[in-house]
């Protein structure tokens, strides 16, 4: 292995390069009015604001004043340490990047804040604790986590990729900046200098990182009265009020609660059954849906035949799936998605998959190691499955299928499991069947959301199935950041984001039910 140059080495060879070059007099590397260097002609003089700390550097002099550019034009510095962008005739390396974000819980009603609201409530705040109803915290990116949202500024959310770009306004930005020529002598410097301000770079002290957006729905059912609807009002009529929100995000992941396409023959004995034309699959591509899972109680009410020729239709579509194969090994398969470098595994589960309905005919939804179908919720899989996801993503979701309809409770025994999952491993249990929203739980580090409700279904009967919502997600690399769902209501096999007091109205009852 090559063996380093120590920085300091590099300073001393920068330096003695200075002092050569330099010509006597009053400029750089000799005392002058508000500078806090000694006399010594060798070493470097670096221009600095005069309210930024900078760790002190052996031959290295800081040469305080209010315009260090300025300085550095007029031959006063050989660098200058400044925020923001220098003038064009000057070189400058990033060094550190330090925003500052304010913090509301999660499930509040979203702040929207100007740059001087946001300045001013930030003189008046502290560091986030735990997260709760009404709480308001100052803070850094690295500080996000379920159950904090961060504040946009000026219509800019803070993340990294907002902090790094200077889009977001309340982030101070330094730089080294030079003259071109000098880029040799400076070089070692910046490096130095990075090293000793200890930010990892850019992007408020996350480095490189970049966080992906994940955008989450309940149940997608495209037969029966929303196949009629699309049929009166064109194929992507369920999905024009949401796509646009849908399709901003860099992934996006449904339950596909009806099977698609025109084989197969009704499960007897079942009672209800939903098939969606062929063509239905253009919806969930219109949605911008990256996955789905196919683990619930209706993706086989046409047979195995059926399910097969969903699978197929899918593919055809580019839309991969969780939750369902042609043998027990695909069906428990994590799906893998990645944007922005994050990687994020999901597995989908049924509670009714051992399920039949005819004793003539006892043929269940579960998946076996010859035969297609779902994979049933048993503990042993959860735990395997979690731990072999983990080792290909960076984050895990569990899609499950359960629960009683029409409530908006999560049983016991339900949230004894979606803890014993977070346990095991995974950062998000996404719920959906009971065809209504339930509650939220941020345990151990993890979110649980026990029902996410319809998304698009015919039932118009009760406000129970017309209410529904969309969870965002921002997901870093080394986990979820922040939640923020927003309110929806289904209207004529429609669903749009819900506004003002509406908006207001159902994330109230969310508050209530999530016990916040």
């Amino acid at each position: 292995m090559p063996r380093r140059t120590p920085t300091s080495l590099l300073l001393a060879l920068l330096i003695l390069l200075s002092a050569c070059s330099r010509s006597p007099g009053p400029g750089p590397g000799n005392s002058a009015p508000g500078a806090d260097h000694g006399a010594g002609a060798a070493a470097l003089v670096v221009a600095a604001p005069e309210d930024l700390a900078l760790p002190a550097l052996d031959g290295v002099d800081v040469l305080r004043t209010p315009e260090p550019a300025a300085a550095l034009t007029r031959g006063e510095a050989d660098a200058a340490v400044m925020r923001g962008d220098p003038p064009p005739t000057l070189t400058a390396l990033p060094l550190r990047t330090v925003e500052r974000i304010i913090m509301q819980g999660w499930l509040d009603e979203p702040m929207a804040l100007t740059r001087a609201e946001a300045e001013a409530l930030l003189a008046e705040l502290g560091p986030p604790g735990e997260p709760g109803r009404g709480a308001l915290a100052a803070g850094r990116l690295a500080d996000l986590r379920p159950g904090w949202r961060a504040v946009p500024v000026d219509g800019v959310a803070p993340t990294p990729q907002s902090v790094r770009s200077g889009e977001y306004p309340l982030a101070d930005r330094l730089v080294l900046a030079f003259r071109p020529e000098d880029a040799d002598r400076v070089a070692p410097l910046g490096a130095a200098l990075r090293d000793a301000l200890g930010a990892g770079g850019t992007g408020g002290g996350l480095g490189a990182q970049e966080w992906a957006s994940l955008s989450v729905v309940g149940d997608m059912m495209l037969a029966r009265g929303v196949a009629r609807a699309m049929r009166e009002n064109g194929t992507l009529y369920p999905v024009e009020k949401v796509r646009e929100h849908l399709a901003a995000a860099d992934l996006a992941f449904a339950n596909l609660e009806s099977p698609i396409g025109v084989k197969g023959r009704p499960l007897p004995g079942k009672q209800i059954w939903f098939r969606a034309e062929p063509e239905a699959v253009e919806v969930l591509r219109a949605a911008g849906l990256d996955g789905v899972t196919v683990a619930n109680n209706h993706i086989l009410d046409y047979d195995e035949e059926n399910f097969l020729e969903t699978l197929d239709l899918l593919a055809e579509a580019g839309i991969p799936w969780t939750g369902g194969g042609r043998d027990l090994a695909e069906a428990r398969r994590p799906l893998v998605l990645e944007a922005r470098g994050v990687r994020i595994a999901f597995l989908g589960y049924s509670e009714f998959a051992d399920l039949f309905f005819d004793w003539d005919y006892p043929r269940s939804f579960a998946a076996t190691e010859d035969r297609p179908g779902v994979p049933a919720i048993r503990e042993d899989w959860l735990a395997e499955d979690i731990r072999a996801a983990r080792e290909v993503a960076d984050v895990v979701a569990v899609a499950l299928h359960w629960g009683v309809e029409f409530v908006n409770s999560p049983t016991e025994e339900q949230r004894r499991l979606a803890r014993y999952i977070v346990d095991q491993g995974a950062d998000l249990v996404l719920g959906s069947h009971p065809h209504a929203i339930q509650g939220f739980e941020i345990y151990n580090g993890g979110f649980i959301a026990y029902s996410l409700g319809n998304f698009i279904m015919d039932r118009q009967d009760t406000d129970l199935a017309r209410e529904s919502m969309i969870l965002d997600f921002l997901i870093g690399p080394d986990g979820v950041k922040q939640v923020e769902v927003h309110p929806v209501w289904i209207e004529a096999e429609q669903p749009s984001i819900m506004q003002g007091e509406e908006a207001a109205r159902l994330r109230q009852k969310m508050q209530e039910i999530s016990g916040w």
